[in-house]
């Protein structure tokens, strides 16, 4: 009897755990979106990673020329081990929680515009950053350094394209917004 109570506490412990991970489609939550805009004078270029719970990560990167379509690539994978304890740990350390950046208005015309767009999950809710040059984000350099750092990591390693569509979540918009759940 002590056994059966013990294998059913352990399924039931093993689902909870695992649910906690996933979302609603039964497809992993969402840990960290990240978004960069450089803007160049004859084409831009944007990169977006999407890091889910389960350690799986989906990249586009995207260059838009002077009026044209915007034509991408997509990469899928899963982050070593390394990867994830690195970027974990510097989503979890004290100065990046406790980044509080406020929303700001988006002006008409920006000079220099650089713009990033962060959001990490937390408990019940996103972590929601977004800078629009490198000025608004230079009071928050050095929090935001480390994170910066293992993007660019990530990014200069030969992926193999994926046939994987975009993600919606990847997609540009005019609404200034962020993800909100």
């Amino acid at each position: 009897m002590i056994h059966c109570r013990l294998l059913v506490c352990f399924v039931l412990g093993t689902a909870l755990s695992v649910h906690g991970q996933v979302g609603a489609k039964g497809e992993a939550q969402l840990r960290l979106a990240l978004s960069e805009v450089q803007p160049g004078s004859m084409s831009s270029q944007h990169y977006c990673m999407l890091v889910f719970a389960d350690r799986r990560f989906h990249e586009e990167k995207a260059i838009r020329g002077s009026g044209q379509a915007w034509e991408g690539t997509v990469y899928e994978g899963n982050l070593s081990d390394t990867e994830w304890n690195a970027l974990d740990g510097i989503l979890e350390s004290q100065s990046f929680r406790s980044l509080n950046v406020r929303p700001g208005y988006v002006p008409l015309t920006i000079q220099n515009a650089h713009s990033f767009t962060i959001s990490v999950r937390r408990q019940t809710e996103f972590q929601n950053m977004e800078f629009l040059d490198d000025s608004s984000r230079k009071p928050y350099d050095s929090q935001l350094k480390p994170l910066f750092q293992w993007w660019k990591s990530a990014r200069s390693k030969r992926l193999t394209p994926s046939d994987a569509p975009a993600d919606a979540r990847c997609k540009l918009d005019s609404s200034g917004g962020v993800f909100s759940y």
